[in-house]
């Protein structure tokens, strides 16, 4: 066989290999993507990032607090605890109806370590008390005003500050004007003519003045006349206001002081907004008192004020009590219980339990085994201790009272990536 030859069959069997190989490609090609494309499409972008996610160290007090790398807070000084990237499982695609985001799972030392505490929910009625403050005010239906009949100057002074204790009857000041002479002498001009009917005129005149009765019989038996006008206190009580000093100048359309009674006072509860629907006039009220350790008075809302503060976004409801006594004084702080009626059936859940953004409310759920998922719920009132949950609760269904909100920080970063790679959140 010459070189020519072997040169050909060479050529030739080079030829049949590189056919066998292409042939064995062409029948293996179609196989290769049948295994391998399913994997690539069952990894979704939301999937992918949560594998290759640099750690994440977050603050169990302050959510807002992160870190890729351990450390302390800079607010509090905690320790930043792990976030562990989870898979979805069955337990977080089996959210139940109304979740406000994505479900949490955390394994059972990060549970531990950032103090998770759930409770159960319970059906019941809020309380029928309602405790609120109120302060100590006088019966507005007891101020009496002093005022003077005819002008003239403040002589003898007798009381001369705000918060004294007058007796009825007590001199309180006495005026001098020369309205007061002239009138006098008139009503003595009509004693010497003998004028019945100018006497009985002038003698009114007297009495619409504020001359005393006895006054106007010593001018009638010839006496000296009288220079000065005594006013006396109208009741028993104490000065609330005081609008004169000695040797003013006082005239009819002034108010000289006023005088309030103190053996019925106000107590003036301030019911919260929430709260409202629970005071009703007539409803029976127990006060204690910082200054009366110890002690406690009943009393009754007489009347609930038809309009709210503006500033402290209360109720006013006025209690009337006895303080015959007069231990009670104006300005005291009370605690006021109220006997509300009882409201209705509801779920029962602890206050600090709902998440309050503004918008929405909502809860914290834990559905076993680690996972946790928030729920949108609507919420009645509460009374301090206590939520009514109206919709999106049911009773025996256990909500975070301790670290829903780093829980709720967490769901809303997984929400989050569940949009970017197009899936529902």
């Amino acid at each position: 066989m010459n070189t020519h030859t072997f040169k050909i069959l060479a050529a030739l069997a080079l030829l049949f290999c590189v056919y066998l190989l292409v042939g064995c490609g062409r029948s293996d090609a179609p196989q290769a993507p049948a295994t391998a494309q399913p994997a690539a499409q069952a990894e979704t972008p939301a999937e992918h990032a949560r594998k290759h996610l640099d750690p994440l160290y977050r603050c169990p007090m302050h959510p807002q607090v992160t870190s890729d790398k351990p450390g302390n807070c800079p607010i509090c000084g905690m320790t930043l605890v792990l976030v562990e990237p989870t898979e979805p499982d069955a337990a977080e695609a089996a959210a139940p109806a109304g979740a406000a985001g994505a479900a949490v799972k955390l394994s059972a030392p990060a549970v531990q370590n950032l103090g998770v505490r759930t409770v159960e929910a319970t059906a019941g009625a809020l309380g029928r008390e309602v405790e609120v403050p109120g302060t100590v005010r006088f019966d507005e239906r007891g101020l009496v005003q002093v005022r003077v009949r005819s002008e003239g100057h403040v002589e003898a002074l007798a009381v001369r500050a705000v918060g004294e204790r007058v007796r009825r009857g007590q001199v309180l000041f006495e005026i001098h004007g020369p309205m007061l002479e002239a009138a006098q002498g008139e009503y003595a001009a009509a004693l010497r003519l003998g004028d019945q009917a100018l006497i009985e005129a002038s003698a009114a005149r007297l009495a619409a003045l504020g001359l005393g009765r006895a006054d106007i019989e010593r001018v009638r038996k010839g006496g000296s006349p009288a220079t000065r006008i005594a006013v006396r206190a109208p009741q028993d009580g104490v000065v609330a206001e005081l609008m004169l000093r000695e040797g003013a100048m006082i005239t009819p359309d002034m108010t000289a002081m006023v005088i309030a009674a103190t053996d019925r006072m106000w107590v003036v509860a301030e019911v919260p907004e929430a709260l409202a629907d629970a005071v009703h006039a007539g409803a029976a009220a127990t006060l204690k008192f910082a200054s009366l350790p110890g002690e406690s008075f009943n009393a009754r809302v007489g009347e609930v004020l038809p309009e709210f503060n503006e500033m402290s976004r209360t109720l006013r409801a006025r209690l009337e009590i006895d303080n015959a006594d007069g231990r009670l004084k104006a300005g005291m702080l009370a605690r006021v219980r109220l006997d509300a009626p009882r409201g209705a059936e509801a779920v029962l859940v602890p206050v600090e339990a709902v998440i309050r953004t503004g918008k929405a409310d909502r809860v914290i759920v834990a559905l076993g085994d680690g996972h946790f998922a928030p729920r949108a719920v609507v919420v009645g009132r509460d009374d301090g201790e206590q939520i009514a949950v109206l919709q999106g609760l049911a009773a025996g269904e256990r909500v975070v009272v301790a670290g829903q909100f780093m829980l709720d920080s967490e769901s809303q970063v997984r929400s989050s990536l569940e949009r970017l790679g197009g899936e529902a959140p």
